[in-house]
């Protein structure tokens, strides 16, 4: 006989995974009488009142106690406001599936199946018992962070930790990323204290600064609209002072842009305007440069060779694909980077 899984939504799940969480770590309180000298306090209370954090007891945060691998996981899922809203699984959803040391009875287990189910990037033999260390918790932030925030990758100016060989190497980039960010610092002696556990309160104040910081930097809304001819003109108008935009070729000014045209169009738009900057052009190879209409092929090697364009993993440039209006800012923006304006 055939085995039929009934699909359930979030709600379902949840209703069958017993959770105590708020009766943790972190439970439902109204003020602390704890905090007066934690020099994070506001930032604590600011976290409260959003309903991210909560104390042991109704008056007492208990700032100084140190975290646990599973209740950090569950600040990560509070700060970014992680769910399975839409999340619909085949099988009653388990933290075991995600992470081998889990209790699928325990009060973080909602927690971990949401940080699993939602991609959040933590070891698969997670101990949720384990004490964290400033180290693990502030990687483990900085990672959870930039995949929530869609973070684009930086190179950060490498800072002097004056501790540094006692660092993990694995968490040396994120660590640095995370001063960068200005998520955490270092002490007064430049020193970062990896190996030192965490303690709620530090914790509190790393959250607090990640989510700020993505309140600035907001991850870029997608616009997957294709351009015409006559809107991606207006677009290089828009971006360059004083820029040339020649509408006299032979393209349609109706006609949806493909990544060929509309390379053609900037990048010819800047050599008329004198703003190409004089380069040494190395042709490189293109595997589907027998798609590349002939007109548009010396306009492409010279995006490419701008850093406008890239070809993708199999060498390819996509010449006939429409351009959407992000493709088209990215390109734009790299070629502000290219020119200096």
């Amino acid at each position: 006989m055939r085995k039929v899984y009934k699909m359930m939504t979030v709600s379902a799940a949840a209703a069958l995974i017993s959770s105590a969480l708020m009766g943790q770590s972190f439970a439902a309180s109204s003020s602390f009488t704890d905090l007066n000298n934690i020099s994070a306090k506001d930032k604590i209370i600011s976290l409260q009142q959003r309903g991210i954090v909560s104390g042991v007891t109704s008056e007492l945060f208990a700032p100084q106690t140190t975290l646990s691998a599973a209740q950090s996981v569950q600040l990560i899922v509070n700060a970014f406001g992680l769910n399975l809203d839409g999340i619909r699984f085949l099988v009653e959803p388990k933290a075991t599936n995600y992470f081998s040391k889990a209790d699928n009875n325990a009060w973080y287990a909602n927690a971990l199946i949401t940080a699993g189910a939602n991609g959040v990037p933590l070891d698969k033999d997670l101990d949720p018992q384990a004490q964290m260390t400033r180290e693990a918790f502030t990687a483990e932030l900085i990672l959870a962070m930039e995949a929530h925030g869609k973070l684009p990758l930086i190179k950060p100016v490498v800072v002097e930790i004056q501790d540094q060989d006692q660092l993990n190497v694995e968490y040396s980039g994120a660590i640095q990323r995370g001063i960068a960010y200005g998520i955490i610092k270092l002490d007064a002696d430049g020193s970062f204290h990896p190996k030192k556990n965490i303690t709620r309160a530090e914790a509190a104040e790393e959250i607090y600064n990640a989510i700020e910081y993505l309140k600035a930097h907001p991850a870029p809304v997608i616009n997957n609209e294709s351009l015409s001819t006559t809107e991606g003109v207006q677009l290089i108008k828009d971006a360059f002072t004083s820029v040339y935009a020649p509408t006299d070729f032979n393209i349609d000014p109706n006609t949806k842009l493909t990544r060929e045209s509309f390379t053609y169009l900037l990048v010819h738009s800047l050599q008329t305007s004198g703003k190409l900057p004089m380069i040494k052009l190395v042709p490189v190879e293109i595997k589907d440069n027998d798609q590349i209409e002939l007109s548009y092929s010396g306009m492409i090697q010279t995006a490419i060779a701008l850093e406008i364009v890239k070809l993708d993993a199999d060498g390819n440039f996509n010449p006939k694909v429409e351009l959407t209006r992000t493709d088209a800012s990215d390109m734009i923006s790299k070629a502000l980077e290219a020119v200096k304006e």
